[in-house]
């Protein structure tokens, strides 16, 4: 049986260059709550007002999620109606380019086959919280359109990275700064996309940011029967080309605990050492452990795991079940676990200033692997959520691919 391309291209909207400091969003997972709801207070075009969700609310705002739904649709029917996006008028794929403090890396957009999530093309590393995924897939339909594409990996592929380099010889369509990261867009000509998607046709591509947008995908394929749903937004990285950087935890202490009694606690699992600066809880490599616990910082090596499965060797696997689990008492995998999870780029002063203002304890850890991800995703295993954070990250607001449905249904779908 002949299977359907996994990459297919399609009649994408981009951002326009005047309204892109306006529309473009922020990284998501690198805010807070409440910094994302200021973002939108005031700036009503930002496309984080399309994505928001419950944890966004202020207090007080009892808002549900239908409520929440219509707001992100009111959010992009402003953003349509002001004509901040310009179609690019025909089905293409497209080199996307992000670079940040010397790295960059240029990877392939275009409309991504659901369908590959169950024949094995697309593999998954992460858990995701369901009644985040179904929130997400009737996102989807208010909404009416996606432009958060899902972030993937493939192995290095020197035919792909010949159109790569030549796209990128020419001039730009989107060429804009986004918190210090450059993106840049150049659509395909036709022979290029050819030339993509027939390579990719067949190859095995593993998600590395965007499992709930890929749960959702897969349920709103389900819930419409319809040719727009057979496929969603992403784009695709060779491995060669990504940087992986650690999600450092805060955890509450379900038992309350001070410094010394918590150091005597995790003591049970692995010896721990007080250390006078952060510099020396900094982890240097896998398996070292950096504390910090009301204003004392403190630093244990995880045991070497007596296991052959691929996520039973990750750092957060064995900080979850042994230290998150067994001696704080929050099981992460739960919803509304209390769990909080601060990527690297943020800084590790972002970890203090939080765990100061709610006294939970902060974990740091080391990066993953590219590889560790593969490895995890072909066995199919599941590692913890946000294991892993890949940066820079695409980001919401520069391509858009209309569903039609929603606050799009006046518009042809893409």
């Amino acid at each position: 049986m002949i299977r359907a391309p996994l990459f297919a291209p399609f009649a994408g909207w981009l951002i326009k260059p005047d309204w892109a400091a306006r529309v473009i969003a922020g990284a998501y997972d690198a805010k807070s709550p409440a910094e994302r709801r200021a973002i939108v207070e005031a700036n009503p075009y930002s496309y984080l007002g399309v994505t928001r969700s419950g944890e966004d609310l202020a207090d007080g705002d009892s808002a549900t999620d239908e409520d929440l739904l219509e707001r992100g649709a009111s959010t992009l029917k402003n953003i349509l109606d002001s004509g901040a996006f310009e179609p690019t008028g025909r089905p293409t794929l497209y080199a996307y380019r992000l670079t940040y403090a010397g790295h960059s890396q240029t990877g392939i957009v275009g409309a991504l086959l659901v369908e590959g999530f169950h024949d094995g093309r697309v593999l998954t590393h992460e858990n995701v919280r369901p009644n985040r995924a179904r929130l997400l897939a009737r996102h989807l339909q208010w909404v009416g359109a996606t432009s958060s594409p899902i972030a993937l990996t493939h192995r290095a592929d020197p035919e792909i990275t010949t159109v790569l380099e030549a796209a990128a010889e020419r001039e730009p369509d989107v060429h804009h700064v986004v918190e210090e990261v450059l993106h840049e867009v150049w659509p395909l000509d036709d022979d290029e996309a050819a030339i993509v998607a027939a390579a990719l046709a067949d190859t095995t591509v593993f998600v590395t940011d965007g499992h709930h947008r890929s749960a959702a995908a897969i349920a709103g394929k389900q819930d419409r029967d319809e040719p727009q749903f057979a496929r969603t937004l992403a784009v695709v990285f060779p491995d060669d080309a990504l940087r992986v950087e650690a999600f450092h935890r805060r955890i509450p202490d379900r038992y309350g605990r001070g410094p010394d009694e918590l150091a005597a606690a995790l003591a049970t699992f692995s010896p721990v050492t007080e250390v006078s600066t952060l510099e020396e809880a900094r982890p240097q490599r896998p398996r070292e452990v950096g504390i910090y616990h009301q204003g004392r910082w403190f630093r244990f090596d995880i045991p070497e795991p007596d296991t052959d499965s691929p996520v039973g060797l990750l750092d957060v696997e064995c900080l979850r079940t042994d230290v998150v689990l067994a001696i704080l008492g929050v099981d992460e995998l739960q919803p509304n676990s209390g769990a909080d999870y601060v990527p690297a780029p943020n800084g590790i002063d972002e970890v203090v200033r939080r765990c100061d203002e709610d006294g939970r304890v902060g974990f740091l850890l080391h990066a993953s692997t590219v590889e560790d991800i593969m490895a995890v995703a072909e066995a199919r295993e599941l590692m913890p959520p946000k294991s892993s954070y890949v940066a820079p990250k695409p980001r919401s607001g520069i391509f858009l691919r209309i569903l039609g449905t929603g606050a799009t249904s006046h518009l042809d779908p893409s």
